[in-house]
């Protein structure tokens, strides 16, 4: 191998590193309603986070969306997912780019990539703060559009009640090449 080639593999391997690395030792707060569904997907981001960078996750549950959406203004809360239904009663609009904008002048909240786009809309959201402190998390979480729906969320769940929530969540992200 040449000198060259030799650097090259190197240096890759030591982007790589640094990549999976930027999160050790942090703590990412994950908000998420007290229905199962919202429990469930809290989970799926949690356990990829963890299995991905090693960052320690923790979860905090919310009786409302409107306490989710205080406690990510507050910073009391990293990382939330938000329905259609709910973007557009929190942020008092009726249009997805309204509400986007509107969660990103009013309350600092970023909106990554929707992990179902048409109608089970679902999308993370993140807040600027964060971004900063975590700038590969959108990266990582954008790994999931496409791949999760109403009827793979049932699927989970139904194999979470079987088997325990993290086993259920733990195979499905190894099904999907995720972890």
């Amino acid at each position: 191998m040449s000198v060259k080639k030799l650097l090259i593999v190197i240096f890759i391997l030591l982007i790589l590193n640094g990549i999976s690395f930027a999160c050790v030792g942090k703590t990412i707060y994950i908000g998420h309603l007290s229905g199962r569904s919202d429990e469930l997907m809290a989970n799926i981001l949690s356990r990829l986070i963890t299995e991905r960078t090693g960052t320690s996750v923790k979860l905090k549950k919310y009786p409302d969306m409107s306490a989710v959406l205080k406690a990510g203004q507050n910073g009391e809360i990293d990382i939330f997912t938000l329905d259609e239904k709910s973007a557009f009663e929190t942020a008092g609009v009726k249009s997805r780019e309204q509400a986007k904008e509107t969660y990103n002048v009013k309350f600092n909240l970023v909106w990554l990539k929707p992990v179902v786009e048409k109608d089970d809309f679902l999308v993370p959201v993140i807040r600027k703060d964060t971004l900063k402190k975590f700038p590969a998390l959108p990266k990582l979480l954008e790994k999931l559009n496409g791949i999760i729906n109403n009827v793979q969320l049932e699927e989970i769940r139904q194999d979470a009640d079987k088997r325990g929530m993290k086993d259920a969540i733990k195979d499905f992200l190894k099904k999907k090449g995720l972890i």
